[in-house]
């Protein structure tokens, strides 16, 4: 670990809420108000580990958005692939892959009480938000569907009845502008108003070789909000907005190029090979990585007071409206063509509660909660232009490829796929099938289309899903206050839902629809002199050998036994020299344990099995699998409906011991219901429908003071266990979903606040994973592996001999493939992250105050991949953040002038990877995170 020990982040204190501002100085630590309990509590008080973060620490840590939360809550992590929507959270190592819209996060995002159903929906940059509160663990009782691993709570500034406005400006490097804003103020005696703006943009981290900027900022957002209080009891706040992306994000500059295979192909096409190194700056695409984003809507909530109790009603209406359009190849080579996604939904949500007082000895809760989704999700993926030429020239330099183009004669320069369709046409030359005839119970050979098996005619053409959801559920909670320090906390939730789907798929892949095992047993070798004559096996052959041709020979046993042949030739062994029949024995003996006998030629006229077909020893032509990008699928695959319903609990008991400690225990259950993938991918695991994900979890936890309240602390253990985890997993030529099995997930959690003296301020935390494994997972993805089926891994490794050839599996969906057993193995995430600020504040003359804050955020290393690509490239090592700042302001805080710099050191670092796209070898591709960047903003407010 580099500079940044885990022994120090386990010692530091952690980072909520209570920072100083430019020029407050504490002499005993703010309390912090939330409803993470959906009734107002002190953070102290609520009994459930929620981390708090103020609007003072958004801007003296310039927090432009969700992603940038991370550094100030250590459990917490928020990463962008691919495009700017694809963002994803996770909470103690648990979240759910954006890329595919028919999975909901597994962390649920609300702003001001409303759910945004796509984590897309909530990236943009905050709009004067008031607090975050990041609330952990199943939160399915209150806040219901999707949150079997938290909350992520967005509460934004209310109307005011007093005029104020605030305003900043920022300039900085990578030509960033921000300009941001607000104005509240009454329009009568109880009608109030505020109005926010946002706009950011900046020129982006990378260039193509072209000179077009990628991984910018452009996205602005807007709010216009009416507080109307028609009498003492009774509170209305509607709130509008409306909010637009539009973004060259996320480029992934290649991180290794498979040096045998798609290298020689990319540059002997013509192709850009920029040297492999995720950090150069510089790509080579001829396509773009654009994303563009409308959300808006608009919600009502009204507050009722009746004498013992709060009735409040929330009301919703969402859209949300999705263009990407990216070069999923990452090359300037057009080898898939620009991969385009459409998005868009319509949301309607509907909360009413009734809260009691909170002054009796048993409080409660009643609430109902009604949500209705439609989305429509549109992508399209075909083969690009160079396609067809690519994998000819990447899988020619296979030494079997090499060996068959050379004994049939095809042309220099020939590669696999022409090779294919050289087999498949002396089929229909010699009239396998017909004149020749087939093996019982075989199908007809497939036939060569007119166009070739690979064209910008296959692949996804077009996909469309229309997706309904319908949602209703009840909840309650009691919390039973045994004594005036004593209260145990009941709650449960229902949940019916119920979803549709209608599904049109238009994938045309003829090399993806037969099997290379049947063609195995299947194909003969064929004599293009006199295709229709089938002599006696051993008839005489001009020239020789059994490659000559013979009518009756299978194709396959016939090039296993010339192949074997040729090597004991080349390596000078005689099978008539009685000296060399040992070593020609045990060279043959590997294939006669498969019931292959290799020195008999009389072989090449008996059928493989099933089994030896399925053999990488006994098959050449399993290299071809390499090629099937897109298994065939139609419409008809997809269910059209289900219906989840579950009843989620929660039990939590708290004492105060004193003042200033209290200390709680819970056991809660969560839910996220199943669904459907929405994606021609499905057909690779044969999952179109996965299954719901249960959550439980018990916590203990202490919240505390020390040093009269100059020292505030919280403190959790958490056990979480998820069965039917859902997760969706990039396998190189799509995307993989099921459900895998069960998670386990266990930590500690450790934050605080110190104020040692009235200008000096600490805050850090970190979360800590004693356990990060999968209960089970027995048919996990395998990494990547080449054309000629070795894989990333060393040969022999016991991780990963499942993946081997030879050793595939049928899941319990049907699918046959390479499958590992992840059952008791680590997840890979960070086992630890830590952070830990410091601000000094200090008064200069004329009234000027001088604030100085340091940041560290230290992240342990992780995996890209749930498939574990065990390459240095694949993993990111641990590393540390330094962010820092300088503040002057005057006393009153009227305006402030911000001099501040994030990742301070230049540390380069990689937030994912993934197996290069369109591609036959090895080659990788890696998301970078944010270079160094730093500005000066300037703030005004009165």
């Amino acid at each position: 670990m580099k500079m940044f020990s885990k022994a120090a982040a386990l010692g530091t204190t952690a980072i909520l809420a209570g920072l100083v501002g430019a020029t407050g100085a504490y002499a005993q630590i703010e309390q912090i108000t939330v409803t993470s309990q959906k009734r107002e509590q002190t953070l102290q008080d609520t009994p459930v580990s929620v981390a708090a973060v103020t609007d003072e620490q958004i801007q003296q840590s310039q927090i432009r958005d969700a992603s940038d939360l991370q550094t100030l809550v250590p459990s917490l992590r928020v990463a962008e692939f691919a495009t700017a929507t694809n963002t994803e959270f996770s909470l103690r190592g648990i979240g759910t892959s954006s890329f595919n819209a028919g999975l909901e996060p597994s962390v649920g995002v609300f702003v001001d009480g409303v759910y945004r159903p796509r984590t897309g929906a909530a990236i943009n940059d905050l709009l004067s938000v008031e607090r975050v509160e990041v609330i952990r663990g199943p939160q399915s009782t209150l806040f219901g569907r999707n949150t079997p691993a938290g909350v992520v709570s967005f509460i934004t500034m209310a109307p005011e009845f007093e005029t104020g406005y605030a305003a900043e400006a920022t300039v900085g490097n990578y030509d960033q502008r921000i300009l941001a804003g607000t104005f509240t103020g009454p329009l009568s005696d109880n009608v109030a108003f505020r109005l926010d703006g946002t706009w950011h943009e900046n020129s982006g981290y990378l260039e193509t070789v072209d000179g077009r900027e990628m991984n910018n900022r452009n996205r602005s957002n807007f709010r216009g909000q009416i507080l109307w209080n028609p009498s003492d009891l009774t509170t209305v706040r509607v709130i509008a907005d409306y909010g637009i992306i539009d973004e060259n994000c996320c480029a992934a500059p290649f991180a290794n190029y498979d040096a045998a295979t798609d290298l020689p192909a990319l540059v002997g096409l013509g192709g850009t090979a920029v040297p492999a190194n995720p950090f150069g700056g510089i790509i080579a695409i001829d396509g773009t990585v654009n994303t563009e984003l409308t959300t808006s809507g608009i919600s009502a909530q009204v507050d009722h007071e009746f004498d013992n109790y709060t009735f409040t009603s929330i009301t919703a209406f969402r859209e949300y409206d999705e263009t990407q359009i990216f070069d999923a190849d990452f090359s300037d080579l057009d080898l898939v063509s620009f991969r385009g996604i459409g998005n868009e939904y319509t949301s309607f949500t509907q909360e009413l509660r009734v809260t009691s007082t909170g002054d009796n000895r048993v409080d409660w809760m009643f609430g109902g909660f009604y949500y209705d989704n439609d989305l429509v999700n549109e992508n399209s993926t075909p083969y690009g232009t160079a396609g067809r030429a690519f994998f000819d020239a990447a899988s020619a330099v296979d030494p079997t490829a090499q060996a068959l183009i050379a004994a049939f004669g095809l042309p220099a320069g020939s590669g696999g796929v022409d090779l294919l369709e050289f087999f498949l046409d002396m089929q229909q030359l010699g009239g396998v099938g017909a004149v020749v005839p087939l093996p019982s119970g075989s199908a007809a050979l497939p036939t060569t289309p007119a166009e070739g098996f690979i064209s910008t005619q296959h692949g996804l053409q077009s996909e469309r899903f229309e997706y309904d959801t319908t949602s209703w559920s009840a909840f309650a909670q009691f919390d039973f206050h045994v004594t005036d320090d004593f209260t145990v906390t009941v709650g449960g939730r229902y949940t019916s839902e119920d979803k549709d789907m209608t599904t049109f798929v238009d994938q045309p892949d003829p090399i993806s629809t037969f099997s290379f095992v049947d063609l195995a047993r299947d194909m003969r070798l064929v004599n293009p002199a006199d295709p229709a004559v089938c002599p006696a096996f051993g008839a005489p052959a001009p020239g020789g050998g059994i490659l000559a041709g013979d009518g009756c020979a299978y194709l396959v046993p016939a090039l296993i036994l010339q192949g074997f042949a040729d090597g004991l030739a080349g390596a000078g062994l005689n099978p008539a020299n009685p000296a060399d029949l040992p070593i020609i024995a045990a060279l043959a003996q590997p294939y006669l344990d498969l019931g292959f006998n290799v020195l008999d030629p009389a072989t090449a006229a008996i059928p493989l099995t099933a089994e030896q077909a399925g053999n990488p020893l006994l098959n050449p032509l399993l290299g071809f699998q390499a090629f099937q990008n897109f298994p065939p699928v139609n419409a008809g695959d997809f269910p059209t409906s289900r219906n989840d319903t579950n009843f989620s609990g929660t039990v939590i008991a708290s004492y105060d011991v004193s003042d200033d400690l209290n200390v709680y225990g819970s056991y809660s259950t969560g839910f996220k219901p199943g669904g459907f993938n929405v994606s021609s991918n499905a057909a690779f695991t044969g999952v179109f429908e996965f299954e719901e994900e249960i959550s439980t979890s018990f916590e203990i936890g202490a919240k505390g003071a020390l040093d009269d309240g100059r020292f505030r602390y919280a403190v959790a253990y958490f056990n979480q266990e998820i069965e039917d985890f859902q997760s969706n997993n990039f396998v190189g030529n799509g995307f993989a979903l099921e459900n895998a099995g069960s998670i386990e997930v266990s930590g500690i959690e450790f934050e605080s606040q110190w104020a040692p003296t009235d200008n000096l301020f600490f805050t850090g935390g970190f979360t800590y994973l004693i356990d990060n494994q999968y209960g089970e997972y027995p048919f996990a993805p395998c990494p990547d592996r080449n054309v000629d089926g070795s894989g990333v891994w060393d040969a022999g490794d016991p991780n990963f001999a499942l993946c081997e050839l030879g050793n595939e599996r049928t899941n319990p969906f049907g699918a046959t493939g390479s499958f590992n057993n992840f059952n008791g193995r680590d997840r890979g995430s960070s086992e630890l992250v830590g952070s830990v600020t410091g601000t000094y504040t200090t008064q200069l003359r004329d009234g000027i105050m001088m604030a100085l804050r340091g940041e560290a955020t230290y992240v342990d290393e992780y995996l890209h991949t749930t498939s574990q690509d065990p390459r240095p490239f694949a993993m990111q090592e641990d590393f540390t953040l330094y962010n820092a700042s300088v503040t002057f302001s005057d006393m009153d805080e009227a305006w402030a002038l911000q001099l501040w710099t994030r990742n301070l050191t230049d540390e380069e670092y990689t937030k994912g990877g993934f197996p290069s796209v369109g591609y036959l070898g090895t080659s990788y591709n890696a998301y970078v995170g944010d270079p160094q960047t730093y500005g000066l903003t300037l703030r005004i407010r009165g």
